[in-house]
């Protein structure tokens, strides 16, 4: 097949996509925060573990790293709210008991 100027155009490449072996790293270094998290229970690590566990499956296997940058803006801005919020709510129960 030509296109008009008579030139036999370059194969299309499939869109780039990771290998399995990047999947298997990021599996590693959940398993690894998570280990750290079960075996030490301090608070100081629980909390960056968890955004740390939470970033990486968002951008990775929900594939938001390839979203717009402003999309990904809106989901966080939304998330941080309804985390505000919730805690909000639960916080009064806490100082009940």
């Amino acid at each position: 097949m030509t296109d008009e100027t008579g030139a036999t155009p370059a194969p299309s490449t499939p869109q780039a996509t990771p290998h399995y072996g990047v999947y298997f790293r990021i599996w590693g270094v959940l398993l690894a925060i998570t280990l750290l998290m079960v075996f030490t229970k301090n608070p100081a690590i629980l909390l960056p573990g968890m955004a740390a566990k939470a970033t990486l499956i968002a951008l990775w296997f929900m594939h938001l790293k390839d979203e717009r940058k402003d999309f990904i803006f809106y989901m966080v801005a939304s998330i941080v709210l309804m985390s505000l919020i919730l805690f909000a709510l639960i916080v009064p129960d806490g100082k009940a008991m």
